[in-house]
């Protein structure tokens, strides 16, 4: 399976030839998630807005995605599975975001 048809909630762009960044932000949501896929590699993100960076962000918000080592290889594990699972655990994240933020705006009304 293609990792373009499996990240198809949000949108997708190509910053350079060799760049595509997808982003997903739910509607009604402030937080959601930034995949950059560059050649080898990628980086997943846990984003408060189509605009947020992070500069030496702790694991829990930014991972980077790295081939799968020769283990890895010999296990089945491939590299789309390593990057959706990565995209799944900053997924929770920012849905545990948005949920806090949701609770904060009910407890002040």
């Amino acid at each position: 399976m293609d990792v373009y048809k499996l990240l198809d909630k949000g949108t997708w762009t190509r910053p350079t030839d060799k760049m595509a960044v997808y982003t997903e932000i739910l509607p009604g949501d402030v937080w959601g998630i930034r995949v950059t896929l560059y050649k080898d590699t990628a980086q997943v993100e846990a984003i408060d807005g189509p605009k947020c960076s992070w500069y030496k962000a702790p694991r829990e918000v930014s991972a980077e995605v790295h081939p799968p080592s020769l283990w890895e290889r010999i296990k089945g594990i491939t590299f789309q599975d390593k990057l959706m699972a990565e995209v799944a655990k900053k997924r929770a994240v920012a849905e545990a975001e948005n949920r806090k933020l949701r609770e904060t705006a009910q407890s002040q009304d």
